[in-house]
């Protein structure tokens, strides 16, 4: 059997309105960029046809893999991220419903069917065709598993069964391209960027300025809410109306201690029927530990079981709120709470009536639960967590997300702290055992017939 020629071009992304790499690169530049982990593109084509786009940033772990229709269109993505060293999950599949041949390139607005996969295979299907319809799946290790490839051994990703040509598969430079290709258009490529914290302890020094919602908003003095007593040093942020034994602390645990616990906030303006009005809005809560020495690096706080390398962009983990009130506390707390329920409902009821920040405590262990407004209302809040320079935890701030911290606005200076990844953990256990990549293609085109199957039997029933 002949092999099959497929041509590799390196580049910055691929134009879909023109069809064409963008700002292509030299194959020794693209393996420069592999070596410090910047990002890069390696288009695969035959005869002038894309069939794959590989994307790959090392620095973050991700490759992403998109295949191309006969009409050159991008039809299906596989999005991994290395969770284990050497190792890519299959965070998310992704396929395109285009209902005509001529129908263009639209990623987000035309109908699509998303597998997002959990490092356990536990897998949530979503289909968007007029309407929205949900249900779980389970993907075997084998179909969510890859070793990582090294440069240019780009079949590892795609062999020709999911390229769509006769094998073997041999991978050849493209000549040198003639013009240095578009610039515009389809953004340049870049792996997932999650929620960035931002000048964070700005938010507490009155004068700050940020850009809100409703435009430009000045800090104003922070509010002492009160300190927190963590005999076990093990931190929980949860809404106090729906803590239960399963609101589980966070990974990193601080000294056991007594902290104040801060309150930013900001006073907006406004101007309605002729007169300016004036308030104030709280923006987040900081758990201030030990001497509060400067804080040069942040990290989100954690969940067992969360990791960041799943987040995609702006994403993050957050404590879910639905009663408009947070609350930093203990972990001997939570269980007192949750011992009895309604004390955590009397705690957020209480915001606004006998005090701003309302307390629990557990005459046993010492502990006891601060309750404050959760800025705009109820939703999902992340967590961040500070540390100096030898690593020792500085605070812990809730941000509720009623001002972009990303963007500070003059005379407010951006944050010089840098935002700490964890290292990839080393791998555990043998690699599965390698599968053709037709395999995997054809059970996720199953579970697609299947969603829609479930989807239209749904529809018709609630029709009736």
């Amino acid at each position: 059997m002949s092999a099959c020629s497929v041509e590799v071009v390196y580049g910055e992304g691929w134009c879909a309105r023109s069809r064409a790499v963008i700002s292509p690169v030299s194959e020794e530049e693209a393996r420069r960029r592999h070596a410090v982990g910047d990002p890069y593109m390696a288009l695969l084509r035959t005869d002038g046809q894309p069939l794959a786009e590989l994307r790959i940033t090392g620095r973050a772990g991700h490759v992403g893999l998109l295949l191309f229709d006969a009409h050159g269109r991008r039809h299906q993505e596989y999005d991994y991220v290395e969770l284990r060293r050497g190792r890519l999950h299959l965070r998310r599949h992704r396929q395109w419903l285009y209902r005509t041949p001529e129908e263009a390139e639209r990623p987000e607005p035309a109908a699509h069917f998303t597998l997002t996969i959990r490092p356990d295979g536990s897998a949530q299907r979503s289909l968007e065709q007029d309407g929205r319809f949900d249900t779980i799946a389970r993907i075997p290790e084998e179909h969510r598993t890859l070793p990582l490839a090294d440069f240019g051994d780009w079949t590892r990703y795609a062999d020709a069964g999911l390229l769509g040509v006769p094998g073997p598969v041999t991978l050849v430079p493209a000549p040198p391209p003639e013009t240095a290709g578009p610039t515009g258009g389809d953004p340049l490529w870049s792996a997932p960027a999650p929620l960035a914290p931002g000048a964070l302890e700005a938010l507490f020094v009155p004068g700050s300025r940020f850009e809100s919602y409703d435009g430009p908003v000045t800090v104003v003095e922070p509010e002492h809410a009160g300190n927190l007593r963590l005999p076990t040093g093990r931190v929980v942020a949860a809404d106090p109306a729906w803590l239960s034994a399963d609101s589980e602390p966070f990974t990193v645990p601080v000294p056991p201690g007594t902290y104040p616990l801060v309150l930013g906030k900001v006073e907006q303006r406004s101007e309605w029927a002729g007169e300016e009005m004036t308030w104030e809005e709280i923006t987040a809560a900081m758990l201030c530990i030990g001497d509060r020495r400067p804080t040069v690096a942040w990290e989100p706080a954690l969940l067992p079981g969360q990791e960041v390398r799943l987040l995609g962009d702006r994403e993050f983990y957050g404590f879910g709120v639905d009663s408009g009130t947070g609350a930093f506390l203990d972990a001997a707390a939570r269980d007192a709470l949750d011992a009895d329920p309604d004390a955590g409902v009397q705690l957020a009821s209480s915001i606004g009536d006998e005090a701003a920040c309302p307390e629990f405590r557990d005459p046993v262990s010492g502990a006891n639960a601060i309750a404050f407004p959760s800025g705009a209302g109820d939703g999902s809040y992340p967590v961040w967590i500070g540390r100096d320079h030898d690593g020792e935890v500085t605070c812990l701030i809730a941000d509720m997300l009623t001002v972009d911290s990303a963007r500070p606005l003059p005379p407010t200076a951006a944050s010089p702290a840098v935002v700490l990844v964890p290292p990839v953990p080393a791998a555990e256990g043998p690699l599965p055992a390698a599968v053709p990549h037709a395999e995997t293609a054809l059970l996720f085109a199953e579970l697609l017939v299947e969603t829609v199957t479930m989807a239209r039997d749904v529809r018709c029933l609630n029709r009736n």
